[in-house]
């Protein structure tokens, strides 16, 4: 499928203001790649596929990954939330609406939410790419967390996470087990001295 097949079917299916926000991210994500070395037609597809599920209801979430291996890697908690089931269902609507099936591509759509323990540059890519594109409401440190996406993904990585998880806290909410993983795989990476 084609950038402009997947914009047309896309703004047919997103909100407007999502929709802004998917050109956004894309934006963001293929500057990013460029400057990182990162193929950028991946960060393309990844960025514009991000959210496609994001306006389904969550009962729709759940026939997306229905008989789709990406079902296994989905707990209880994701199940039961639309804001952390939109990624797994996302990577399922990609494959089977959108003809995606490059693995890399999948997996940063997969864990755009959450983060995990693995995570390449693609999926650091698309991850920081959504919290800090042009139109995001501002929050604090978000211009320090874009000067640092263009320095040091690592250390975007890191002061995202750690941002999500404050988020997280003063709602009162459990951080999700992979947000846990993929912060404490970059403490490890960042060592002692870090």
């Amino acid at each position: 499928m084609t950038r402009e097949e997947m914009l047309h079917r896309l703004k047919k299916t997103l909100t407007p203001q999502r929709y802004a926000h998917t050109l956004g991210v894309e934006e963001t994500a293929v500057r990013m790649a460029r400057a990182l070395g990162v193929d950028e037609e991946k960060a393309s597809v990844a960025a514009l596929l991000h959210d496609c599920a994001k306006c389904c209801s969550l009962q729709e979430m759940h026939a997306y990954i229905q008989n789709d291996s990406i079902a296994q890697t989905v707990d209880m908690s994701m199940r039961a939330s639309g804001a952390l089931m939109h990624g797994p269902a996302g990577a399922a609507r990609a494959r089977k609406e959108y003809g995606v099936e490059d693995p890399e591509v999948l997996h940063a759509i997969r864990y755009h939410t959450t983060g995990c323990a693995e995570m390449s540059k693609l999926d650091k890519i698309i991850y920081l790419a959504d919290m800090v594109e042009p139109g995001r409401r501002s929050f604090p440190g978000l211009a320090q967390l874009r000067a640092l996406c263009e320095t040091d993904l690592d250390a975007a990585m890191r002061m995202a996470l750690q941002s999500s998880a404050e988020h997280v806290k003063e709602n009162r909410q459990a951080l999700h087990p992979d947000t846990q993983k993929a912060l404490q795989a970059l403490t490890r990476q960042e060592g002692p001295n870090g």
